[in-house]
């Protein structure tokens, strides 16, 4: 990922609208913002910054196991 989208990511992270709509995504509110982040950029790369993090925290999680198992 580069810098563009891990800045729009970090944009989309501080915003206080997209904040509230991912804690509700069922309001109506909610819904009109996911159906934004079909055509906005901050969401899209916010999106795929969450996945890298999970993906990674489960790689970690994974890691963790491994090692106290061992």
């Amino acid at each position: 990922m580069n810098r563009l989208h891990r800045t729009l990511g970090k944009i989309c992270d501080n915003c206080p609208l997209c904040n509230y709509a991912r804690r509700n995504p069922e309001t109506h509110f909610g819904k009109v913002m996911s159906w934004h982040g079909k055509y906005c950029p901050a969401w899209k790369a916010q999106q795929e910054i969450a996945a890298e993090r999970q993906e990674q925290d489960g790689r970690d999680g994974d890691e963790g196991k491994q090692r106290s198992t061992e």
